[in-house]
């Protein structure tokens, strides 16, 4: 008799904690989205883009999202609102409007090795009025200086249609290089 005394005691006991949300006096109810999730972003870090000083090509740090080309960019043409120390930009009135990173093959023959992970070509449509000669300038360079980037691919892109793209080096800005330094190849 003992035993089952025990085992009625147990089965009220756990019928009484099953029971104890329900006879708590809230209604359950159902899952409701309240948007995205929550993120958590770390400490900004400082990147290398090329703003203008004097009509020439000068290196600065800014804060970017990460060390990323993709953050690098953005925070290239974020600057176009915020520069200062004499410092100005050619791409004002510009939008970066998509960035693409896709393996570099320098020439049709190239072997496509999947060992080969670190050379890759960014291909940027940028939107707004005429882009200058300066403004591809600050692109193509801030993007070399990644290491991993090798070719540079810049396409003006309108509502209607995306430009051709046009492979650049620094190679062709030179010119514009800072007259006590040099730009990435």
């Amino acid at each position: 008799m003992n035993r089952r005394r025990i085992r009625h005691a147990a089965a009220a006991l756990l019928a009484g904690l099953l029971m104890a949300p329900a006879a708590c006096g809230v209604a359950p109810s159902r899952v409701v989205d309240a948007g995205p999730a929550p993120v958590i972003s770390g400490t900004p870090t400082l990147v290398t883009i090329y703003l203008l000083q004097d009509g020439r090509l000068r290196p600065t740090r800014v804060a970017a999202r990460s060390p990323h080309v993709n953050d690098a960019l953005d925070a290239l043409f974020a600057a176009s609102g915020r520069t200062s120390n004499r410092l100005s930009t050619a791409l004002t009135g510009l939008t970066l409007a998509q960035v693409q990173l896709v393996r570099y093959a320098p020439d049709a023959g190239s072997r496509n090795d999947p060992d080969n992970t670190l050379s890759l070509r960014v291909r940027l449509f940028v939107s707004g009025w005429k882009i200058t000669r300066t403004a591809m300038a600050q692109i193509t360079c801030t993007a070399r200086l990644r290491p991993e980037i090798w070719a540079v691919e810049i396409a003006h892109a309108t509502p209607d249609r995306n430009g051709p793209l046009k492979v650049h080096t620094c190679r062709e800005f030179w010119d514009l290089a800072p007259k006590d330094g040099h730009l990435p190849p």
